[in-house]
Parts: structure tokens; C-alpha cells; sequence
């Protein structure tokens, strides 16, 4: 059990690396008739895991995150970096929207993680009333780094894993 435990903390240091390799995330959103939307968008975290993007309403994904409240998110290596390419390296995250109100202390305190990414840029989007700040809770996740490595992620801070096929 001990050794067990040891090989889930290094499972779980090498998911929190990973995660620190992005700066944009892959955005998956319930459209019109239930069809899916597939995008993307520059993010930032706060120290609970949670993640921001700063969208215009002009984005079909901005207007099905507001209406449906769900979202998928996701992580994956790039394909020239994978050891195969039908199990890249990946962390997915099904999340529940929120719109964080503009001006307040919690939009000025990410804004300020998003002035980090490109401080010019974001000077010019923050004065562009058609965007809006979107905080995606994560609810669960799932770590695979290879056939058979695949880890449900949990916790409060999302940093609970455990093997979803332990006994392999």
C-alpha cells in the first residue's frame, strides 16, 4: 500500500507539471439543439484550481457557456510530442459556468493574472464591453498519460487522483 501511495504522489506531481505547460485550453460547449461547439481560449487559474477565460459574446461558445452552464475543457500534448499518437497525454475537465460581474474585486484580481499573458493586448479587451470574464468550476477530471494510465481526478483543489483501473 505504502509503495502504492508513492507512485500516486509522483502520478499526481507529473499531472501538476503538465497542467503549468498551458496557456490556452481546449473548449467544448452545448450549442443550438444540443450540438456540440468545439473552441478554444487563453486561460489563467486561480490557487483553487479553478480556471478564467476572458470571451467576447460575439463567440458562439460565450453565448452557449451563459445559456447551458457546462462546459468541457481540455489539455492534450501535442501530437509531435506524443510516444503514440492514439494515447497522447491528456487532462479533461467537465466544469459548471460562472460569469464573474465586471468591476468587482474578484474580476480585478484575475484580470490582473490575465494582464501577465500580454498586458497591451488585455488594456485593449478590457475596454471592449462585448467581453466577458468566465470562471469554469471543475467538478471532476481525468488524468491519462498512456494505455491503461488513467487517473480520476477529485478534491476540492482538484488534486485527488486515483487509478480508474486499478487492477491492471
Amino acid at each position: 500500500m505504502k509503495q502504492g501511495s508513492s507512485i500516486l504522489k509522483k502520478i499526481n506531481s507529473e499531472y501538476l507539471n503538465f497542467l503549468k505547460k498551458f496557456r490556452s485550453l481546449h473548449l467544448s460547449s452545448i450549442g443550438e439543439n444540443g450540438h456540440p461547439v468545439c473552441s478554444y481560449a487563453p486561460f489563467v487559474k486561480d490557487d483553487k484550481r479553478q480556471f478564467y477565460i476572458y470571451v467576447s459574446n460575439l463567440a458562439a461558445h460565450t453565448k452557449n457557456l451563459m445559456i447551458d452552464g457546462r462546459a468541457g475543457i481540455m489539455f492534450i500534448e501535442p501530437e509531435e510530442q506524443a510516444e503514440n499518437i492514439f494515447a497522447r497525454k491528456r487532462v479533461t475537465f467537465e466544469c459548471v459556468v460562472e460569469l464573474v460581474p465586471r468591476d468587482t474585486e474578484d474580476w480585478q484580481k484575475i484580470m490582473t493574472l490575465f494582464d501577465q499573458l500580454d498586458g497591451e493586448l488585455m488594456q485593449t479587451l478590457r475596454s471592449l464591453s462585448d467581453f466577458q470574464l468566465i470562471r469554469l468550476i471543475p467538478l471532476s477530471g481525468r488524468f491519462v498519460k498512456g494505455f491503461g494510465k488513467a487517473y480520476h481526478i477529485s478534491g476540492a483543489g482538484m488534486d485527488q487522483l486515483s487509478h480508474i483501473n486499478p487492477g491492471r
